[in-house]
């Protein structure tokens, strides 16, 4: 993996060591870094599960349950009219790359939202739905089933098909990509940078400085469309990185109410890097990812703690999310081969 990072900004001592990081990086890609036998067993287990990792289903069916909607059929009554059902799933403006390849592989069109800086893919036409909801049937795991299960009733009973009815997959998170297209959908990968200051005067430690890791995955409590709450599967994706204290929540703009888990640990965190290099992300978000695993690598090497380690971390963070201009989307290099 090349990990050659732009020489265009950085104090002047930053130019003076970015061939060293760089050969670091090389060296760390194929270095272990934990020897915890619990994280052992579960890269065993994700590189010999039989459900294989080019299955494409499970991975929409997470994205679609994270920023996915269906639109049921009904009766246009001024018109007279049926509108007939769809399922629409939202994305930021710069995972264009990622929703043509859908497009081009699964059907569908787009749908430009510009005051929000989003995209959504809506899959309407009856052969590209009926091939999108029998690639997801049986992987879905959050209420959005039942309206997911409605669909394909009505489906059922106005074409005659005999597409099954699925409870929710209750299997393991790492037998598929689920993860992976929630994550996509809902998930976040942040670094904390904070410089360490001391008051001039009193000599006094004002703010400590710190750098940390961390990911967050934030979905709603409760689905509008039925009241049902997301409680049992945030609880089982906590449960997943081995917390066992109770669901925190996240309040937005008041009437707003979310379950949050936030995961600092390195330990805990290197689940769910076992996890993504065999289910890979696929939105831009992969983009910040790769960037975070780098300062992962940094702090589990405790090259944090010196200076140099401490300006490259602050260089990755200064590029990241919102500041990022340029997007790599090599990795849906993944998707040639999906089923």
């Amino acid at each position: 993996m090349n990990y050659f990072l732009p020489v265009h900004i950085g104090a002047p001592d930053y130019f003076n060591y970015l061939d060293k990081i760089n050969l670091y990086f090389n060296y760390i890609d194929n270095k272990n870094y934990n020897n915890d036998s619990s994280l052992a067993d579960l890269s065993v287990n994700l590189k010999t599960n039989p459900r294989s990792s080019h299955l494409i289903g499970p991975y929409l069916a997470g994205l679609f349950e994270g920023d996915g909607h269906i639109i049921l059929s009904k009766i246009i009554h001024s018109k007279g009219k049926i509108s007939y059902p769809y399922i629409a799933i939202t994305f930021v403006n710069k995972d264009l790359p990622l929703v043509n390849k859908f497009i081009e592989l699964f059907g569908g069109r787009l749908r430009i939202k510009t005051k929000e800086n989003a995209i959504v893919w809506i899959i309407n036409t009856h052969k590209e739905l009926v091939n999108l909801i029998n690639l997801m049937n049986g992987y879905l795991r959050t209420p959005k089933i039942t309206q997911f299960n409605e669909l394909i009733v009505w489906l059922n009973d106005k074409y005659h098909y005999n597409i099954s009815i699925c409870s929710p997959d209750y299997s393991d998170l790492n037998n598929n990509g689920w993860l992976a297209g929630f994550i996509d959908a809902d998930g976040g990968f942040k670094i904390r940078y904070t410089e360490k200051r001391i008051d001039e005067y009193s000599k006094k430690v004002v703010t400590k400085g710190r750098i940390e890791v961390r990911f967050v995955l934030e979905q709603r409590q409760i689905l509008p469309y039925n009241n049902q709450t997301y409680k049992e599967i945030m609880f089982k994706l906590q449960s997943f990185f081995g917390i066992t204290t109770e669901l925190k929540p996240s309040i937005h703009n008041i009437d707003k109410t979310y379950w949050i888990i936030e995961i600092t640990s390195l330990n805990k965190l290197y689940f769910l890097i076992q996890y993504l290099n065999i289910y890979p992300l696929l939105t831009a978000k992969r983009n910040d990812y790769d960037d975070w695993l780098k300062v992962y690598h940094l702090m589990v090497n405790k090259t944090h703690l010196n200076e140099e380690g401490k300006l490259l971390i602050k260089f990755i963070k200064s590029n990241m999310t919102k500041n990022r201009t340029k997007f790599n989307f090599n990795h849906l290099i993944h998707l040639n081969n999906v089923q």
